[in-house]
């Protein structure tokens, strides 16, 4: 049986860092995408809680301003959260007079949901405090790397 051949001294420690007792886990991209991403989700939990609103309920918001009479289901699938996840957020901002869910007309047991006035002023205040906290996380990258991030990123995403 042959063994593989190690790569050249100088190739190894770029390819495969040393696994000192912790760095694989603080070197390892994941870790760090995940610790990016509860970084800027808890400063934007932060900046937005406020105006008693959650990042779940922000992006059901941002979404039903784009494309209004959505389901709970549509909605799920593109903000890629769960059923479940997406009718807690819509109830809760429902009672809060910032949503209203009316039957589809062509499919009675469907429930399209509708931003109120209420809540279309409310998207404002809440997403713009939203970007604001987005820029200062990522205010420490350029302009040119945070567009050579998402570029990256959107690869990496594209796959899959």
């Amino acid at each position: 049986m042959a063994r593989s051949p190690k790569p050249p001294e100088d190739v190894w420690p770029q390819q495969h860092p040393p696994k000192v007792m912790g760095a694989e886990l603080t070197d390892n991209l994941l870790w760090l995408l995940k610790q990016s991403f509860y970084f800027s989700l808890n400063s934007v939990n932060d900046a937005i809680a406020p105006h008693g609103v959650t990042t779940a309920q922000l992006g059901l918001l941002r979404r039903l301003t784009d494309e209004p009479g959505l389901s709970g289901a549509e909605l799920a699938r593109r903000l890629l959260i769960s059923p479940q996840g997406v009718q807690l957020a819509l109830t809760a901002l429902e009672r809060r007079g910032l949503v209203e869910r009316r039957q589809d007309p062509q499919h009675g047991r469907i429930l399209q949901a509708y931003l109120t006035d209420e809540g279309r002023a409310a998207v404002t205040a809440v997403f713009n405090d939203a970007v604001a906290a987005h820029q200062k996380v990522f205010g420490v990258l350029s302009v040119e790397e945070q567009t050579s991030l998402c570029t990256l990123l959107s690869r990496v995403v594209d796959q899959g």
